[in-house]
Parts: structure tokens; sequence; C-alpha cells
């Protein structure tokens, strides 16, 4: 999910020419043709999302000019960037046939592509994106003046209004993939804008208007783990069960914990949001650890020095156990955890009741729970 997020994060203001039907999910070869301004000689690099590996196609540059070829199951994103650099790459799509790449090494963000209907598409929604999005950049310098003035009031309207045009954008995604949905751009705008907790439901809608064809593409795959995984640890269910060693080498089991309200909390030491939240579940714990509630400290770190320097400098009292597997933590992808701080809440039965809950929200649901 990281690389399609850089990918969206870093696309072009695009060019293309809509030559063949962008519900066309037929695979082939991609022929990519290409000049860069600005290099006379080098090698991109490409990425390709859909591999789900780290491998990295090299294309060498001659005379400022580049080509390659790729075979695609279906039309795909590609990621390209001058090799050795970070952070400005160009994202586009890839149907079979031929796409040609007119960029410029100083601003790749402002390439012209020409390629097939999928990269037609991806041009239209990310212009509506964008220019909601540009609205937001807009307000900086205002927010940034509120905050040298230490203006609270001021700064929390713009934070709204930021907030509003983050949804506004989203929704208008999304609107785009359902009126495109026999598009494989449809499931990749899915993962993008609602791949993140909270977005389960309609998730799980965009899916299921998909059409058959895009679901069983890589995008519409992942939508599918998501969706499965979600109904997995759905509030109402059980939770999984999982048992992992604490800081001494002893199991703890989640199941041992049976009769009392727990907090399941995934964390790290090296989480700034996690330290930052930590004060929140400490409050939450003292305020109602003599009423039949607990936490259960799951944390994704590596370095087990740091891991219980961060346990005693928190003052985080609880139960704490780890594998020191870092993102590979089993628990973590038992729950399919994508980001941390996450939590799970339990009932004395062993049932998730809520998720991701954050400061006040949490002592209000421990007090309604624990009335």
């Amino acid at each position: 999910m990281n690389k399609l997020i850089l990918a969206l994060a870093a696309v072009a203001l695009l060019g293309a020419c809509k030559q063949k039907d962008a519900n066309n999910l037929e695979g082939g070869t991609v022929k990519i043709e290409g000049t860069i301004a600005g290099v006379e000689s080098g090698w991109m690099e490409m990425i390709v999302p859909s591999r789900e590996s780290e491998k990295v196609d090299s294309i060498k540059i001659e005379k400022a000019a580049f080509s390659h070829k790729l075979d695609v199951k279906s039309p795909d994103l590609l990621v390209i960037r001058l090799a050795g650099t970070q952070g400005s790459e160009l994202a586009f799509w890839g149907d079979p046939g031929t796409v040609k790449i007119t960029a410029n090494k100083d601003s790749m963000w402002t390439s012209k592509i020409e390629g097939g209907a999928t990269q037609g598409l991806f041009k239209d929604v990310e212009g509506k994106v964008r220019a909601i999005m540009e609205k937001g950049q807009a307000l900086y310098p205002s927010y940034m003046a509120a905050q040298q003035q230490q203006n609270m009031p001021e700064m929390q309207r713009i934070e709204q209004q930021l907030m509003g045009l983050q949804t506004q954008a989203k929704d208008e995604a999304i609107k785009f993939a359902k009126a495109n949905k026999g598009s494989v751009l449809a499931a990749y705008l899915g993962l993008v804008y609602l791949g993140q907790p909270g977005n389960e439901t309609s998730l799980k809608s965009l899916y299921d208007s998909l059409a058959p064809g895009v679901q069983k593409t890589f995008f519409g795959k992942k939508i599918s783990e998501m969706v499965t995984a979600s109904a997995a640890t759905a509030v109402g269910s059980p939770a999984p069960e999982f048992a992992m060693n604490d800081a001494s080498g002893n199991p703890v089991s989640l199941s041992s914990f049976k009769g009392k309200v727990v907090l399941v909390d995934f964390w790290a030491s090296w989480c700034a949001p996690c330290r930052e939240e930590n004060p929140n579940v400490v409050a939450a714990y003292n305020q109602f650890k003599d009423k039949g509630f607990t936490v259960f400290g799951v944390s994704l770190d590596k370095d087990k020095a740091a891991w219980e320097k961060a346990i005693v400098d928190d003052k985080l009292t609880w139960t704490h156990v780890s594998d020191l597997k870092y993102w590979d933590n089993a628990a973590a992808k038992l729950y399919k955890v994508q980001s941390i701080p996450a939590n799970f809440l339990l009932d004395k039965e062993g049932r998730i009741i809520a998720k991701d809950l954050r400061g006040a929200a949490l002592t209000a649901k421990l007090a309604e729970v624990l009335k």
C-alpha cells in the first residue's frame, strides 16, 4: 500500500489520448518511449506496484531518450524516476500499446503522457482532485499566519476547512470510481481513498459494485483481501486469538485476559503518534483498571532495549508482548494492522466492541462499557 500512496502523491499533470475502451482489461505488451530534457545519458528506474516486490527495472537513457517494454496482465500502474532519486516520481497507467512520455528532469510532475484509455481516465480524476486540493493549498499561508500569532480559533477554523476539502476530494474520487466500475482504475481509487481504517463498509460497497474482471485484477484482489480482513476484525466479531512472548520470554495469550475488558494496543517505541497517544491510554488505564479493564500492548519494535525503555519512560504498567519483527509482527499481520497506533477494544467475552479509539473517545467508551 505504501507504494500505491506514493504513486498517487507523485502523480503528474498528465496529457493523454483515449484511444481504447477504458473497460478493456486485456493484458499485453506496454512499449514506453520517452525523452527527458536535462539528462543526456544515465538511467531511469521503474517500479511496478503490482509485483509486490522491491524489484526495480533499469532503463537506459541515451541522447536524452529512453525506451522500455514490459508485459502486463491488465492495464497497470507504473512509476518511473531518475535512478538514485526519490520524491520526484512520475506515475502513469500502462495500457497495452505505446505510451509516449515527454519529461524534464527538474519537473517530472509536469511530464506529458500520451497513452491509452486508462491513462485518460487517470488524467480526468487527477484533474478533479487536484482542483479541490489546490483550494486547500491556498489556505496554508493564512494557517501559518494564525499559528505564528497563536490564534487557536482561526487555526481550528482553517483546519476544519482543510478536512472538509479532503473529504470533498475523497468523495469526488469515489464518485468517479463508481461511474467507471468497469475500469481497473476504480479499484485503485478505492484502495487509495478507502483503504484506511473506518472505511470498511464503503470499501466493501465499492468492491461489490466493481465489474467481475476488475475484481480479479491486482488492485481488485487487494480490496478483497482488505474486505475479508476487516470482516475478521469487525465490531461484533470474536477477536482473533494469538500468543506472543513478553520481554522476559514468557508467552502470553490474548485469551488469558478473558473476563476483563481489554484494549489490544498496537504501538512501537519509534512511532511518534503512538508515544503522543500513550498518556491518554495511561490515563484511561489508571481510571478503569480497578473496574475490570486492562491493556494488552503489542509492540512493532525490533530493538528490545528501545521497546523496554519506552515502556518505562511512558509509564506503561500493563502487559506487553512483541516478537521484535517490526511490520512483520505476527499479531499485527493477523489483525491486518496497516498503521499505528491501532487498537481493538474487547468485551469480557473476547468480542470486538470498538476499534481505533483515541483520547476522550476511549475514556467515553470505557465509561459506557464499565458503568
